[in-house]
């Protein structure tokens, strides 16, 4: 019997919407259980491929078969993707580069990866800028697939005009469109941290309780805990913006690679060219 094998998957990078697209898609297609990502092609390729195929076999009829998980970075996936799924169409989502940085600091310090500031964390904490070498990892995926074969839609569009974002990957994967609006999205489908942590650990229990809540619509409560002071026990405050002359340094950084990027791809980044803010993302629904 064939392997049930994925006809698409979302390599991130991370930070960049991945999380809200396994949501919107799960609506749609086969996506891998129990967890979202498996990462079988860079962490677990020791388990072997009929490991990695069970993961899909709750499929149901000729359900299209997906998963969204960063490999972006990656290079020994691109070679195993390829190997065993070489038709596969690759979901690219890109994200400013600096606020892509950002995002994945709060992420570290939530999970225990760093103590450093921002600036500090730059050159310490290798997670907070991995993958946002755009235009050679995109280079290498392009090489391998193909650019038929390879889609690149961007995280800015996903928070300024979802169902443009959802359209261009339906379209991409071959599936009728998914209407964003009608979607009841879990609240954890926003993986955004806006809040720093007092503790890493009960941080992420405050975020987890406070996600549990507004799924079931107690927004209220949520705000009469929060005058009762119970989530000044799990954070700080929220993350203050990027220091100005950050901001600088890192244009000045990526600024010549999203020139190069433009190129490579056709796309439109204007909208990098200017930091906006470190405010997380909410796409509107409406």
């Amino acid at each position: 019997m064939a392997l049930v094998l994925p006809e698409f998957i979302g390599i991130g990078p991370a930070h960049a919407g991945t999380t809200w697209l396994h949501w919107v898609l799960k609506a749609r297609v086969c996506l891998p259980l129990p967890k979202k990502e498996t990462h079988f092609f860079d962490w677990h390729y020791a388990n072997g491929i009929e490991w990695y195929a069970e993961r899909f076999s709750h499929r149901i009829g000729n359900q299209p078969v997906g998963e969204i998980c960063p490999y972006f970075p990656a290079l020994i996936a691109i070679d195993r993707i390829a190997l065993h799924i070489p038709k596969c169409k690759i979901i690219c989502t890109l994200r400013d580069p600096i606020e892509r940085a950002y995002s994945a600091y709060k992420f570290a310090l939530y999970n225990g990866l760093t103590r450093d500031s921002f600036e500090r964390a730059l050159e310490t904490a290798p997670s907070v800028t991995a993958g946002n070498n755009y235009v050679v990892n995109l280079s290498r995926w392009y090489d391998r697939f193909g650019k038929d074969r390879v889609v690149v839609v961007l995280f800015e569009d996903m928070c300024s005009r979802p169902q443009r974002f959802v359209d261009q990957v339906c379209e991409f994967i071959g599936v009728p469109s998914i209407e964003v609006a009608s979607l009841n999205l879990p609240a954890r489908a926003v993986n955004s941290h806006s809040l720093m942590p007092r503790n890493p650990r009960i941080a992420r229990k405050g975020r987890r309780a406070i996600n549990w809540l507004k799924d079931r619509r107690l927004d209220k409560v949520v705000d009469v805990l929060g005058h009762l002071g119970v989530w000044k026990l799990c954070f700080t405050g929220k993350f203050p913006p990027m220091a100005s002359d950050t901001q600088a340094r890192l244009q000045e950084l990526y600024g010549p690679q999203v020139e190069v990027l433009a190129k490579l791809t056709g796309c439109d980044f204007s909208s990098w060219k200017n930091f906006h803010s470190s405010a997380a993302c909410t796409p509107d629904l409406s």
